[in-house]
C-alpha cells in the first residue's frame, strides 16, 4: 500500500470514528448509526495494522498527523475530530495490532463524553500528551504522553520543501524525469496554502514576485494556487473539496514542460507557428496527468481546460458547446490575474485598478461574471 492509500484509510477511520462519536449523545449504544462506524472503523485498523504493529496520530495546532505526514480528511471530519480531542485534551492516540472491538468502543463512549478523568490506558490505545524536553536530557514516558524535543517537534512540522514555488520545480521536474508525481508533496504544498489562506485577510500579501524569468512558471503556479484556494474558500468549498481544488491548480500548468524555453522564455511576440506549439501545451499536460497513478479527474480536466475562455473560444478548440469546469474557470481568473501584475521581458507589470478594468470587461466572454465579482472583492480587501 502506498502513502497516497495509506493516508485515505487512514482519512476513512477518522471519519468513521468521527460518525460513531457524534452519534453517541443522540441513539441507544445498540443503534446501527453507533455500531456501524465503530465496527468500519475497527475493520479498517485492522486491515492497517496487519503490515504495521502501531499506529499514531499526533495533533500539533489545527493539523493532524500520521508518520510525519499531515492528514487530508474529506468534507468536516478533520476539523470535528480536532475539535474532539481538544475538548479531552489528547494531542496523541496510538492503536496497536491486536486491537479489540471492545476498546475502540470504550475508547468512543469516552472521547463521546470529554471523558479525560476517565480515559483508561489500554494495552492497544495508547492516549496522551506532547511534551518538550528540558534541555538535553533523555526524557521518560510519564504514563501515555510522548516527550519530544523541539527539533522532533520541528521534524514534524516540516513539510519538505523550502518554498512552495521550489516543490512545484521539483513535481514538475519529476514529470520531466517521467516519474510518476509526488502526491504527498503536493498534499504539502496544498495544506501549506490551506494553512496561509486561512490566517491571511489580504489574498496579495502571500505572492511572490518574480525574481528571475527562468523561475516564472514555478512562482506564478504557486500564485495561482493561493489565489485560487482564497477564492474557493470565500465561494465555501471545504476540506476534500478544498484540497483537490488547490492539487488541480498546482498541477494546471504541467503541459509547459514539453515546450521549449526558447518558446517559453522569449521577450518578444511569438511567431504564428510558436504560437501553436505553446497551444497544445493544456491537451500535453492533461495526457501526462491522465498517465500518472492518482491523480484525480478534476486535475485532468483543469489541466486542459484552464485556456478555454467562459465562452467557450481560446484553446484548445472543442466542438459540441463545451462548458468549462468552475475549477477551470476560478483558475482562468487567477492566472491572467496573476500574469498581468507582473513584471515580464515583454511588458511591465499592470496596475490593479487596470488589471481589474480588464477582467470586467470581458466578463461574459473570457470569464465568468460572477466569478469576477466575487475575486475582485477579494483582492480589494
Amino acid at each position: 500500500m502506498d502513502s497516497a492509500e495509506y493516508n485515505k484509510e487512514i482519512g476513512k477511520v477518522i471519519t468513521q470514528l468521527t460518525a460513531a462519536i457524534q452519534n453517541v449523545g443522540m441513539y441507544p449504544p445498540d443503534h446501527p448509526q453507533i455500531v456501524s462506524p465503530i465496527q468500519e472503523a475497527h475493520s479498517c485498523l485492522e486491515a492497517l495494522l496487519k503490515t504495521k504493529r502501531d499506529i499514531t496520530l499526533i495533533l500539533i495546532g489545527e493539523y493532524l498527523m500520521v508518520d510525519n505526514r499531515p492528514l487530508i480528511i474529506p468534507g468536516t471530519y478533520e476539523a470535528a475530530f480536532v475539535g474532539i480531542l481538544k475538548k479531552c485534551s489528547i494531542e496523541r492516540i496510538t492503536f496497536l495490532r491486536g486491537l479489540p472491538l471492545v476498546q475502540l468502543e470504550e475508547l468512543i463512549r469516552n472521547l463521546a463524553s470529554s471523558g479525560v478523568s476517565s480515559m483508561r490506558f489500554t494495552r492497544y490505545i495508547k492516549t496522551g500528551k506532547l511534551k518538550l524536553k528540558d534541555g538535553d536530557e533523555d526524557g521518560v514516558m510519564e504514563g501515555s504522553d510522548i516527550e519530544l524535543s523541539g527539533e522532533d517537534i520541528a521534524a514534524t512540522l516540516d513539510l519538505g520543501f523550502n518554498s512552495p514555488e521550489q516543490g512545484i520545480q521539483d513535481i514538475y521536474q519529476n514529470v520531466i524525469n517521467n516519474n510518476n508525481i509526488n502526491l504527498d508533496r503536493v498534499d504539502e504544498i496544498v495544506l501549506y496554502f490551506m494553512e496561509n489562506v486561512r490566517k491571511a485577510t489580504k489574498p496579495l500579501k502571500l505572492l511572490t514576485e518574480i525574481k528571475s524569468n527562468d523561475e516564472y512558471t514555478f512562482v506564478h503556479t504557486a500564485n495561482v494556487g493561493i489565489l485560487t484556494m482564497f477564492l474557493a474558500e470565500y465561494l465555501g468549498f471545504e476540506g476534500s473539496n478544498l484540497n483537490e481544488i488547490g492539487v488541480a491548480a498546482i498541477l494546471h500548468d504541467v503541459g509547459k514542460i514539453t515546450t521549449p524555453n526558447d518558446i517559453l522564455l522569449k521577450p518578444g511576440t511569438l511567431t504564428s507557428d510558436e504560437r501553436a506549439v505553446m497551444e497544445t501545451h493544456p491537451v500535453m499536460g492533461a495526457m501526462r496527468l491522465m498517465e500518472m497513478k492518482g491523480i484525480t479527474n478534476l486535475a485532468v480536466i483543469v489541466a486542459m481546460e484552464h485556456h478555454i475562455k467562459f465562452d467557450g473560444s481560446g484553446y484548445p478548440r472543442i466542438k459540441g458547446g463545451w462548458k468549462t469546469n468552475i475549477v477551470s474557470q476560478m483558475i482562468t481568473i487567477a492566472d491572467v490575474f496573476d500574469a498581468m501584475r507582473t513584471d515580464r521581458p515583454y511588458r511591465g507589470p499592470m496596475p490593479q485598478d487596470r488589471i481589474a478594468q480588464i477582467l470586467t470587461k470581458e466578463s461574459g466572454t473570457t470569464f465568468n461574471p460572477y466569478l469576477v465579482k466575487c475575486f475582485l472583492k477579494l483582492i480589494e480587501k
